[in-house]
This record gives C-alpha cells, structure tokens and sequence, in this order.
C-alpha cells in the first residue's frame, strides 16, 4: 500500500499523472449535462493531472462557498446534497483536501428529515448540484497547477457518515483519512485491486459502501467509472474489472449479458441474502463474487469470501472479531472515531475497547464467520425465539423471490406472529403467494411460517422510500405492517 505524503489525488498527479484516474462513460445524458452548460470542457476521460486540477480548483471553490456563507471555522463541516455523482465525488475529494469534514445526504430525505439532520450535526454550511454547476462554469482544465495541496492531517475527522438509524434517528459516524485507507487496503489486497483496475461508483457517496469503493480507487490510483444513467449502467459495469452490488443488481446484470459472453470481474455482494444458484450463474460469465460482511462504523467491508455464501469469510488484514454472547465484536482497520455530536466525538468502543455490533454471528467448524441476524431484530412467538434473517434465508430458497422481509406483528394468543413483505420475480399476485406459502409449509417449522404475505413494492411506495438507499428500514416496515393489519 502506498504511502502518503499529500491528498492521495496529489500524489497520483505527481506519480502517475497521465494513468486514467475517471471516465464519464455517458456524457450525453441529461443527469449529467443538464446542470451545467460548461460540462463540455470536461473530458470523458479524466487523467490524475486534471483530476487533482479540477480538485484544487474546487478547494478554491468551496473557501470561498464557505466565506461566502458566513462560515467562521477554518474546519467547516460541509453537507453535501444532491443527484449528480460527478459532482458529489469532486465536492467529496475537495472538502477533505482543504481540511473540512463532509457529510453526504441522501437526494431523497424529506425537507424535514433533512433541516432535523442539519440541526443535530450542526452544519457549517450546505451545498448541492446547483452551486456545483456554478463551479463547472469557471473551470479552466488548461490551467496549471494551482499549488500543492495543503499539508493534512490524517488523523483528523474527515468525513460524516449516517447510519441507518434502524433502531432509531440516525447517528453520524467520524472517520478519518487514515481510517478510510486502512479499510481500503485490506479489500485492495484481497479482491487484487491495484492501478490497472477499475471500479464502477454504482453506489451513493452517502451510504458508506460508496465511500468505500472512493478510498479504494484513491488508495491505488486505479480508474474509477462513472454512469449516472440507469438505462445503460449495465453496459458501463460490463467494462470495469470490480463492482460492488446487492444481490438483486447481480441477478439483473447477468440477465442483460449474453450467454457465452466472459467478463471475468470481481463483484463484492453484500446486503441481503445470496442465492446459491446466482454464484454459479456469475462463475459461468467468468465472474468471481466475494461475500462480503461490513458497516458504516468500521468504514466499510470487515469480512469477505470468495465464491461462498454460507459465510464471510474470515476478517481482512488488520481487523479482529470475537463473538461474546452471540454478539459479533469488531476492531482494528478502519474503526471510526467516533460518533458526531455537535462537535463532539463519542467513542464507538465498550469498556473493553471492542464496537458491539448488535449483530448476531456464530464461527462456522472451520473458524469462518457467520452472520445470523441482527441481535434487535429478534422477538418471540409462542415463547419461541424468532430470528427473521433465518425465515428469510429459507424464502429465498424457493427461488421465487427477488426480495423478502420479516417482521412481527402483535398476536393475543402467542404475543407477535411473522408476516413476510415481498417482492417476487414475477409480479405480486394470489398464485405467486400460494406458491411461497406452499413452500414455507414443507420447510418451515410451524411456528416460523408468515401467517400474511403482503407486496413489498407497495409497502416501500406507501412509504416514500424509494431511493433511499441500500437498506430499507424494518422498523419502518414493521410500523407499516401494524398499520396496515
């Protein structure tokens, strides 16, 4: 792994200054041109030269953003909001390079979710696509350098990232830069990603899983592959070597691929549940899936494994684990900080300097680890103890099923009983319910069975969570269900 001396997009500009650093693979799209009439001096390949370029002159940009507004400190915690990724990635890189923290939002939060976020992390000062595309129109690429970047600090808090806030509002975890690169470098070393490798940012900067996949590519200097156009991302994620995808984006990729067609990727699954089949189907294309275990607070991936998907593996270089009372403990690379607290940092650590995951995992003979469930998501039916991960890992089985939650609803007779939300493969109906149900009834004990099949698609509607993400809120969905019965 390299070693720094400045901003990683400083080093490869002195480094490797001509070796591709992005590619804006759909130029031509509205998503990406339509904020700025400018954009056409970008290149659609983008050098490390011209990317530490473009990324001094948007440190200029957002000094003076930030005086602009008002903001006092020479560390501004900046929040960033919007749909283009070009943007969000140059936003991200500069407010770090001049020594700010940023916090990416989701496009998606309500005006009050999003003034509430703002008030609890206390936000210096705010930004989106809009004021990027004021950028975009004074940029000069003919322009030398402007200076070298600013001497950093790796140690200090850089960026802001929420949790999911399944169990409650959600919490912003502190990482540093040297915390992202020390997650980076163990999934480097164990995918074999190095600088003649590309990556496609298929994932939202404000979910740590696209962060991840940034402080890979900064780590290397490898290529990173932008395509905001749902409509041909398919045809970009055909031409990087690593990806990051939900089982589901898998199962759709591989539809649009031809059926002699050889890719030979490296794809990181993670999020739900993996079909044995989908492994197989992907080998057969040349593509090799990693099962992968993470989250927000150890910056991104802790686990993985190759072509398996009855575990996780074992833990990646410099990170530890232990099980203590069915719950799973972490520590080492990529650990946070903390947690934000209107410029306060909590520690993430117990007592015994371990993050208790809330996870439930067990180790399997040959000492991999095992991800159950999550520890709050349990409850009790009839005096038994229900995990819904396990439920729902048998669903998939069926093969019927794209998606599937459970959740409890309250009963009279046996306290809370399972109802299973649903997205199937072919659309929501009575025969695709009696199917899945037939199947729960021979592989399923008794009390294990939903006693209702409800839409998921329709539930997420209802809900207003359409893209809001990777992970879809169970307690959201469980509030939903009580409702609705």
């Amino acid at each position: 792994m390299n070693v720094f001396d400045s901003f990683p997009t400083a080093f490869w500009a002195k480094h490797s200054a001509q070796a591709v650093a992005v590619v804006l693979d759909n130029p031509e799209n509205d998503s990406d041109r339509s904020l700025s009439s400018n954009l056409s001096n970008i290149p659609t390949q983008i050098n490390w030269q011209q990317w530490n370029l473009l990324t001094e002159q948007a440190v200029d940009f957002l000094k003076n953003f930030a005086i602009s507004e008002d903001v006092q400190s020479l560390a501004p915690l900046i929040a960033y909001q919007g749909q283009n990724r070009l943007y969000a990635l140059l936003c991200y890189c500069a407010a770090i390079a001049m020594g700010a923290k940023i916090l990416i939002l989701n496009p998606a939060l309500k005006p009050e979710q999003y003034q509430q976020i703002l008030k609890d992390n206390a936000v210096d000062c705010t930004i989106g696509d809009n004021d990027f595309a004021k950028f975009f129109n004074q940029v000069q690429m003919d322009q030398p350098l402007l200076s070298e970047l600013e001497h950093l600090d790796f140690n200090q808090p850089a960026t802001l990232t929420l949790t999911s806030g399944s169990s409650g509002k959600p919490k912003a975890v502190v990482h540093s830069i040297q915390n992202h690169l020390d997650n980076a470098q163990g999934v480097c070393e164990y995918l074999g990603f190095n600088q003649s490798n590309s990556w496609l940012l298929n994932l939202p900067l404000f979910h740590v899983s696209g962060q991840g996949i940034v402080w890979r590519w900064l780590a290397t200097g490898a290529t990173l592959y932008l395509n905001d156009d749902k409509q041909t991302q398919w045809q970009t994620l055909a031409k990087v070597s690593h990806a990051s995808l939900v089982p589901t984006q898998l199962q759709r990729y591989l539809a649009q691929l031809d059926s002699d067609q050889q890719v030979e990727q490296h794809i990181l699954l993670g999020g739900a549940f993996i079909p044995p089949e989908l492994i197989q189907q992907a080998q057969q294309y040349g593509i090799t899936t990693y099962a992968g275990y993470g989250m927000t607070e150890m910056a991104s991936t802790i686990c993985a494994i190759k072509n398996e998907l009855d575990n996780v593996g074992f833990p990646l270089k410099h990170r530890e684990i232990r099980i203590e009372q069915d719950e799973i403990w972490v520590r080492g690379a990529g650990l946070g900080l903390g947690y934000w607290n209107s410029g306060n940092i909590q520690s993430l650590t117990n007592e015994q300097g371990w993050l208790a995951t809330k996870d439930r995992g067990e180790w399997t003979a040959d000492g991999k680890l095992k991800v159950v469930g999550r520890l709050d998501n349990m409850f009790i039916s009839g005096g038994e103890n229900i995990q819904p991960e396990d439920i729902e890992s048998e669903l998939y089985r069926s093969n019927l099923i794209r998606t599937v939650f459970v959740v409890p609803v309250l009963d009279v007779e046996f306290g809370e009983r399972p109802v299973a939300l649903v997205e199937f493969v072919e659309q929501f109906s009575l025969q695709a319910v009696n199917l899945l149900q037939s199947f729960a009834n021979q592989h399923l004990e008794k009390f294990k069975q939903p006693i209702q099949y409800l839409c998921l698609e329709s539930a997420i509607l209802e809900l207003g969570l359409q893209g809001q993400g990777i992970k879809i809120s169970r307690k959201q969905l469980q509030n939903y269900v009580r409702q609705l019965l």
